[in-house]
């Protein structure tokens, strides 16, 4: 009988050491499967999912900021046309009121 539940125990710690070999083994498949398909990616000048939200995020924002400053710009352009409209109402406001006195 000791015979025996050596020989089943024996079993259990090769079977094991085999599923640890082969755990390794798909870990180091599975990374040459990635490197290569990102060499071959990077060939084609294709970027991962991670850069390209990256690159997303910096165009929505520098667009948004080229938005702010083209409608700053706007109002800037307007504004000189409505201050010179003011002023020559208050000068020709002036001018009269110094008429009447």
């Amino acid at each position: 009988m000791r015979g025996r539940s050596r020989f089943i125990s024996d079993m259990a710690q090769m079977a094991n050491g085999a599923a640890s070999a082969l755990g390794g083994l798909r870990e180091e498949i599975d990374n040459i499967v990635k490197q290569r398909t990102e060499r071959s990616l990077n060939a084609r000048g294709l970027v991962t999912r991670e850069e390209f939200d990256a690159l997303r995020t910096r165009h929505d924002a520098v667009a948004a900021r080229l938005a702010a400053l083209e409608s700053s710009l706007a109002e800037q352009a307007s504004s000189p046309k409505k201050a010179a409209k003011k002023a020559t109402k208050s000068t020709g406001t002036r001018a009269r009121a110094a008429k009447k006195s």
